[in-house]
């Protein structure tokens, strides 16, 4: 958990959240931490080239989610009747059934809201990182949207539930998983790896700091 931010006029002030002491914040030298001085909680650090890094990571991420949906996904072999399944198959299989709002619900969490979030986070990183001076209002704009779009962003959910589904199915058929399980198991590693690497609080901070 990290600290909570307070706008005090023109000072900022850091709380702990470990023991909520209150603590002015300064700038720090790339790859510096800061410390509560009451009880030594990490209050907020400064991650060297971390956006840089987590526009790289996006970009994988991007790659991955293509591959995902456009690879084999998994075979299942039941007494000799083999199948293989796409995930971009199981989209187009949802819009097919009579629950509209049951077809539409499962193409908004498997497909947009993940493909959105995904693209507003590189724009919003790479303008993070390569924005020329007055263009904040725009990035500003995109980190907002980020927000509010990632909690919908359920991949390492609905991977959860096909893992629940392969311990339940293995005992009775065959079942391989290929390339486009594996991308979309490295989607997912890479996106929890991002969620811990960048938050929010280190991109308001990019935010605010003058813009190349």
């Amino acid at each position: 958990m990290s600290a909570h931010t307070i706008d005090n006029g023109h000072r900022e002030l850091v709380a702990c959240h470990s023991c909520d002491l209150l603590h002015l914040k300064t700038s720090l030298p790339e790859g510096s931490k800061a410390y509560c001085t009451r009880c030594g909680a990490m209050l907020y650090a400064e991650s060297p080239r971390a956006i840089e890094t987590a526009l790289a990571l996006s970009l994988a991420s991007l790659i991955l989610f293509v591959a995902a949906h456009l690879l084999p996904f998994i075979s299942i072999n039941i007494e000799g009747n083999a199948s293989t399944i796409f995930l971009v198959s199981t989209i187009e299989t949802l819009t097919r059934i009579d629950n509209q709002l049951l077809a539409l619900s499962g193409i908004f969490l498997l497909l947009i809201a993940p493909l959105i979030v995904l693209l507003v986070d590189i724009l919003l990183l790479y303008r993070l990182r390569f924005a020329r001076p007055g263009k904040a209002a725009v990035s500003r704009q995109l980190l907002l949207l980020a927000g509010h779009m990632t909690p919908w962003n359920m991949l390492e959910i609905f991977l959860l539930g096909v893992l629940v589904a392969i311990v339940k199915l293995a005992s009775m058929a065959g079942i391989v998983l290929h390339e486009g399980f594996w991308a979309f198991v490295a989607l997912v590693i890479i996106n929890l790896f991002i969620a811990v690497k960048i938050d929010p609080e280190t991109l308001w901070q990019a935010l605010e700091r003058p813009q190349r």
